[in-house]
């Protein structure tokens, strides 16, 4: 009997807590795209974030990117209308983004409507306090922030700051390093380069250079034999010429 009364009360409170899951910050922790009525947490000291498994959503769940002076935008959805559905927060970070210790508050600039009357959102803004560092995450630059509204109802958001620290930054330095040196290498092979083509455009001209030289020495050189060949030619006419008069001398 007691077992059964026991399992009645644990259903109805099921059942409550279902129906009074009123409003939602988006984009949620551990929620893929818009949350709905059954996303709905209800923060608490000993449960920051709710029932979500932070260590295993932080990486994978749509964050929230802070401008430079830490301010970032959320949203606040209700389904139900009335005070139970309030779409105003309170808001505090986890600059570790381990969901254990939200102890600095976040200041909310602009707030929702503590009573809607109807179902509906609306635009949350906040800012980190000045000076904090987001360090959470397999980037090292991600934040924690819980959101509550006036109803108790909530969620977590991951908020991510501009630059990433530790080991994201150390790859980041790492590429632009590595960056630098393959424009160095390139900037040196196009110098080698250069001047390789400069040294065959050089050694092509002196080989054009001497070819001409040797053509001019060879036509220097073709004249004279020319002449020797010719004044020889003559000497052996001019013989002949002797020869047939001294044997005609003779014979006479």
């Amino acid at each position: 009997m007691f077992s059964k009364v026991f399992a009645s009360l644990s259903v109805l409170l099921a059942i409550s807590v279902q129906v009074n899951a009123h409003a939602a910050i988006a984009p949620a922790l551990g929620v893929d795209g818009t949350p709905v009525r059954a996303d709905v947490q209800r923060p608490s000291t000993a449960s920051p974030c709710g029932t979500v498994n932070v260590a295993s959503t932080l990486d994978t769940s749509t964050p929230v990117q802070a401008a430079a002076d830490g301010t970032f935008t959320a949203t606040a959805t209700d389904f139900n209308a009335g005070a139970d559905g309030s779409r105003s927060v309170t808001a505090k970070v986890d600059p570790t983004a381990q969901g254990k210790t939200f102890s600095t508050a976040v200041t909310v600039s602009q707030n929702g409507d503590a009573a809607p009357t109807t179902v509906g959102s609306d635009q949350i803004v906040a800012a980190l306090p000045a000076g904090t560092t987001c360090s959470g995450g397999t980037a090292g630059n991600l934040c924690l922030v819980q959101f509550t509204t006036t109803a108790g109802f909530g969620n977590c958001v991951v908020v991510a700051q501009g630059a990433a620290t530790g080991a994201a930054a150390a790859n980041t330095t790492a590429a632009a390093t590595n960056g630098t040196t393959t424009a160095g290498t390139t900037a040196t092979n196009g110098t080698t380069t250069a001047t390789n083509a400069t040294t065959t455009t050089t050694k092509h001209h002196h080989h054009k250079a001497a070819a001409a030289q040797a053509k001019v020495n060879k036509v220097g050189t073709r004249a004279p034999r020319a002449l020797l060949a010719d004044i020889e030619s003559r000497g052996e006419e001019a013989l002949h010429v002797v020869k047939r008069g001294v044997l005609s001398w003779v014979w006479a």
